[in-house]
């Protein structure tokens, strides 16, 4: 499992089976000279910005990014994006590739694993918002580094997703680009774009699952708001979910589906700060549970075996807080009562 941001590591978490407990196995981090964030000190009556060669895990993924097939770990670092290679006693730097070099303002904002190009192999895709470059960004390994294939977009996407939504047989890319909802579909040569909805904020994070159970990707959207909305494929995208918690925190980049309490169909995790479990019931989505022990921004709601017991977790973590509050990440377990 990995933790990141706020600070410029990512932290690999394992479980211990014999003491019953995670720890930290691994702690990485990937200092750029010229390219970190800043700090911005006083001098005189003036402020100037003293470059960091670090920059802060702002998305990381685990996948087989350079097709060898087995797992690697991908990291998003603000400016740079950087692969991690297991080589049986640590985790070593496989390459990085630098998105923007300190002169421009910006910062990635997430990347994802996948086949965007129907191509057979994994690329990577670096979201982001920045001055002059394009906020979609895909890469490939090509044995030796990491080259750029595709570019896309001008406002700022966070969360990316890839899958087939359509039910083509071929993988699409779906973001929130600024308030727009749009699937991007590679047509050999290029992006083409497909709004889908729009609407009156950012919209962070898309997931693309099958959470009703027919077989085919629903797109779950989650926003700068509380709210959640679901979309599926019917010759368009048909709204088929729409849902806003009132007086909670926004639910950005907190939303993932799966099976998390073992009894066959999918559910939805949505976090705003209380983690919201929906599943559907036949005729349409219902709270099935909500955790109550969280606080805070939940940027991270995401699911998972991660005590690798074959059944799926939940981990939850606070990105953002209030005063007095410590940033803090949780996991949850499905128990009988």
């Amino acid at each position: 499992m990995l933790i990141g941001g706020r600070d410029p590591f990512l932290r690999v978490m394992k479980w211990n089976e014999r003491r019953q407990t995670y720890y930290e196995q691994a702690k990485l981090v990937d200092p750029v000279f010229g390219i970190g964030y800043g700090v911005w000190i006083p001098l005189r009556e003036d402020w100037i910005r003293l470059p960091q060669p670090f920059g802060s895990a702002t998305g990381f993924s685990i996948a087989d990014i350079d097709n060898d097939g087995k797992n690697e770990i991908g990291v998003a670092w603000g400016r740079h994006f950087s692969a991690f290679k297991w080589n049986g006693f640590r985790y070593k730097l496989m390459a990085r590739y630098i998105v923007i070099d300190g002169n421009e303002w910006g910062s990635t904002l997430d990347c994802i694993v996948g086949d965007y190009d129907n191509d057979g192999e994994n690329e990577v895709i670096i979201t982001g918002g920045y001055q002059q470059t394009k906020s979609l960004i895909a890469i490939r390994w090509n044995g030796k580094e990491f080259v750029k294939e595709a570019e896309w977009g001008e406002k700022s996407i966070f969360f990316p997703w890839i899958a087939d939504v359509d039910n083509d047989g071929e993988n699409e890319v779906i973001v929130g680009h600024g308030r727009d909802l749009v699937v991007l579909k590679w047509n050999g040569d290029k992006f083409e774009s497909h709004i889908i909805d729009t609407f009156g904020y950012q919209i962070f994070g898309c997931v693309a699952k099958d959470s009703n159970g027919d077989g085919k990707s629903e797109i779950h959207a989650t926003f700068w708001a509380p709210r959640l909305c679901i979309y599926e494929w019917n010759g368009n995208y048909e709204k088929i979910f729409d849902i806003t918690w009132q007086n909670e925190e926004d639910t950005i980049e907190a939303i993932d589906v799966g099976d998390v309490d073992n009894d066959g169909i999918a559910e939805i995790c949505v976090g705003t700060d209380k983690v919201h479990i929906l599943q559907w019931n036949g005729t349409g989505y219902e709270e099935e549970y909500l955790i109550e022990e969280t606080y805070g921004l939940l940027a991270i709601t995401c699911v998972g075996d991660f005590d690798n017991d074959d059944m799926l977790e939940i981990n939850a973590g606070a990105v953002g807080v209030r005063q007095g509050e410590e940033y803090k990440s949780w996991i949850f377990k499905y128990v009988e009562d």
